[in-house]
Formats: structure tokens, sequence, C-alpha cells
């Protein structure tokens, strides 16, 4: 007679959602504030220092307008640095995007003419043109393993039919003059520059598999270049229309181009942390090998990420073009270095992988409180230039503390 075993009860266990204290929701908040946390401290720790030293002249209502009004520019185009230097790129041509934007836009709203046709002149556009398709092409073909010659003879065909097709059109606008346009128009062409820049960038980046740093170095030049020698040198200045309202205008208190900043902010924080473009970003960033074998295309998502950092850079140059009532050409310079630090004081590395948008404003409103504290204590020009590059360095070696500890 066989004797049954009793089946071993299990004792009974709460659902998985009673057993998590922390949801997964909760806990991406959190990490989200943790990681804007270093420099939200750096910000409260610039504004106590400065006004335990000078109450009475710094916590005025009129210092942080100050702040906001000199630095809006330097926000917008850090939020756009920071999708960058997330791929573990850089960018060194924001300053002279956002001058040839603020350019093109000042000329399109004053018009302008176009100079007479030169057959140098028309030969160094399309010279620059196709060499710039072909190169583009053939590091295209090199990567999906086509043969040298077939590279070489394709990408020379093809950057040689671009550059008579620049040719053919620089003829037809060359000597022409072009009648003043809206601001709206202004505004859109400055803009569509800035993201024509960031396009360059991205795709000598990706196509010719270059160190970000060369590239960006090259187009600094070439773009400044650009923005000089089509205004000549000379400033474009009185523009017609209302579009020096968006800074000298007020709305709820301040300039509207205050306003459009945060707007900016709104849109970059979705964009960045809830798509598919921000989750590509931070994959490239922590490892493009291992994004490139989970199936992520690295070099369409990497050269959108440089769009992005130009369509910011055309914003801020448009906003600047409001303030100048015009657009100097030679504006902006140095402008990148103060942006790439307070990208990285906001707490995105620059091994990539790691950053916030909010994070990069907050290291902008820190700079900007440090000089305006700096001004009131009347400390030297030059003893800030120091303490700015003691903080630089100070943020950059925690960052690879971090790093080092994992």
């Amino acid at each position: 007679m066989t004797q049954s075993v009793p089946t071993p009860t299990m004792p009974h266990r709460p659902p998985s959602d009673a057993r998590e204290t922390n949801p997964p929701m909760a806990r991406r908040v959190l990490a989200k504030f943790s990681s804007i946390a270093g420099p939200f401290v750096g910000l409260v720790l610039v504004i106590l220092i400065f006004g335990t030293w000078k109450p009475t002249l710094f916590f005025k209502p009129q210092v942080l307008i100050n702040v906001l009004s000199s630095n809006y520019h330097f926000a917008v185009a850090a939020i756009g640095a920071t999708f960058v230097i997330i791929t573990a790129g850089i960018d060194l041509s924001v300053g002279s995007t956002m001058a040839l934007a603020c350019v093109c836009c000042a000329m399109t709203i004053k018009g302008f003419e176009t100079p007479d046709f030169e057959i140098g002149q028309a030969i160094t556009i399309a010279g620059g043109v196709a060499l710039f398709v072909a190169l583009c092409v053939a590091g295209r073909m090199r990567q999906r393993g086509e043969r040298r010659w077939r590279t070489i003879t394709v990408a020379c065909g093809i950057g040689a039919i671009c550059g008579l097709l620049a040719m053919g059109l620089w003829f037809l606008l060359a000597g022409h003059s072009l009648s003043p346009k809206p601001v709206a128009i202004g505004v859109i062409v400055g803009i569509v520059a800035g993201a024509v820049v960031g396009w360059i960038n991205g795709l000598l980046v990706t196509s010719l598999d270059l160190p970000p740093f060369i590239v960006t170095l090259a187009t600094l030049e070439a773009v400044r270049g650009a923005a000089l020698y089509i205004t000549n040198a000379i400033p474009v200045s009185n523009l017609p229309g209302d579009l020096r309202l968006a800074h000298y205008g007020a709305w709820l208190g301040v300039a509207p181009n205050i306003w459009l900043t945060g707007a900016v902010l709104l849109v970059a924080i979705p964009i960045l942390h809830y798509t598919v473009l921000g989750r590509y970003a931070y994959a490239i960033g922590s490892s493009e090998r291992t994004a490139r074998l989970c199936g992520v295309r690295v070099e369409r998502w990497k050269t959108a990420c440089y769009v992005i950092a130009g369509i910011c850079a055309g914003i801020a140059g448009v906003m600047m073009a409001a303030k100048y009532n015009g657009g100097p050409p030679d504006e902006f310079r140095g402008s990148e270095l103060t942006i790439i630090a307070a990208v990285v004081i906001g707490g995105t590395s620059l091994f990539g992988g790691e950053g916030t948008v909010v994070g990069s404003v907050l290291g902008v409103l820190m700079l900007g409180f440090l000089y305006s504290g700096c001004n009131i204590a009347d400390i030297s020009p030059h003893v800030q230039r120091i303490f700015i590059g003691a903080t630089i360095v100070l943020a950059a070696a925690v960052d690879r503390f971090r790093h080092l500890g994992r």
C-alpha cells in the first residue's frame, strides 16, 4: 500500500507591487534629481558666499534679472551642447555658429546685395562643396566595405556634380539684391543656418570617423570666416521691425527672450529623457560599440544630436540679434569655452553617457552669478578668469573621480 506524500504549500507572498517600495518611475525621478544635485548645491553656495559678503548689493531682484538677461543665450546653446557631449562628442564651433545665425537673421530682415559673379569666387564655392560631398560619400562607402577604386570613382563623380550645381546656383544668385523680409523670416533663416552647421559637423564626424574636436575646431574657423565674408566684416545694424523687443521688451517683468529660454528647456527635457533620440544618445555615449551591436544606427542619431546643437546655437544667435538690433560677425569669440564649461559644471560627463539639460542650465546660472558676484565685490576681471578656470578643473576632477570609483 502506497502512502501519499503531502504537497508542500508555498508561503503566501505579497504581490510584486506591494514588495516594491520604490516603483521604477519613482526611482527614475529620484535618479534625475540626484544628477542635478551637484550643480544645484554649487549654485546655492555661490549665491550664499557673495550674498554673505555683499548682502546689500547682491540680494537685489535686479541682480537676478541682470544674470538672466546676460546669460540666456549661453543657456540655450548649452542645452544643445549637452546632447553632443552626452554622446562623448564636443562642439567647439558653437560660438561661430551663433555669430553666423545672428548675421543671417539680421541680413534677411534688413535686406542685402549679393556680390557680382566672379569666376574665382565661383570655383572656390564649387570646390568646397565638391570636396565636402566627396569626402562624406567616400567615408560612408568605405564604412560599408566598398572597394577602394569604386569608392573613389563614385565619390568624385557625385562631388563634381554637386560642385557644378553649387556653381550654377551661385551664378543665379550673384549680383542680385534681396529686399527686407519680415522678422519671422529672418528668425527662421538664422535657425536654419545653425542647423546646417550642425548637420555639417555631424556628417563629417560620422562619415569620416574623425574626432569631434578636430572637426568642430575646423568648422569654428570656417564658419567664422563665412560670417565675416558675407558681411565684409562690417556689423549689420539698425534693423527694422520689432525684433529688438524680444530683449528690451518685458512680459511679466522680464524680457521675452528669457521666457523663450524656459520654453526651449521645457522642450529639451522630454526629448532627452523620454524619446528614442535621448535613449540612443545616452547609449552611444556609454559605449558606441555596444550600441552599434544592439542595432542602433549610430551615425544617424549622432548626426541628429549635432543638428540639435546647431539649432540651439541658431536660436541663441537670433536672440542676440534682438539684443544688438543687428548682426555683429565678430561677436561670441570664446563663447564655446563658457558653454562647454557650463555643461561640464552642470554634471554632464565629458566621457559621455551622463548629463541633463537642467544641470547645464544650472551650470550657466552658476557661472553667471559667479561673474556678477565678482563684479559686485570689485574683483579684478583677471582674477575672475582664474576662478572660472578653477571651477572647471574642479568639476572635471569630480567627474573623473566618480568614474574611477565605479
